[in-house]
């Protein structure tokens, strides 16, 4: 029977190795998620929520899994975007202990924007590298989003 990949322990280390060392990538190098925050207002978190309802809406609870953040302090972040008229809770109708959130127009709007931005900040990458090179990159994020997904889902 062949070794699972979680035993091959060189395999897990440089997995570990790779994402410690992207870690400092991230905040500055690839977007300068803090010009984001300070241009739309909004703090990381409200931006994290927005990209995951972009996609569907959630309950508190999966947001909160999603985030890794104790579902009581989910609650108040949702309720500011509520009051910023970019999302709306929903209960749900079969358990109506269940409280959906949904991405509103405004909300989009938002979404939108910051997505141009984030755009703008790649247009000005500096670094000289090639269409090649900016294509394996748009590749590898893409896998890491999907395989990361199926990690958190």
């Amino acid at each position: 029977m062949p070794k699972k990949w979680n035993e091959d322990r060189a395999l897990v280390d440089s997995v570990a190795m790779n994402l410690f060392e992207m870690l400092p990538l991230f905040p500055k190098g690839i977007v300068h998620m803090d010009e984001i925050v300070r241009a739309h207002q909004m703090p990381f978190s409200h931006i994290q929520i927005l990209v995951m309802l972009a996609g569907e809406n959630l309950s508190i609870g999966q947001i909160s899994q999603r985030l890794g953040i104790a579902k009581p302090n989910i609650t108040p972040l949702v309720d500011v975007m509520r009051d910023s008229g970019l999302v709306e809770r929903v209960r749900s109708q079969t358990d109506r202990r269940i409280v959906h959130v949904r991405l509103l127009e405004a909300g989009k709007e938002k979404l939108e924007a910051i997505r141009s931005d984030i755009a703008e900040q790649v247009a000005a990458w500096k670094g000289g590298l090639s269409r090649s090179e900016i294509k394996e990159l748009n590749n590898a994020m893409a896998s890491i989003i999907r395989i990361a997904g199926s990690i958190n889902g």
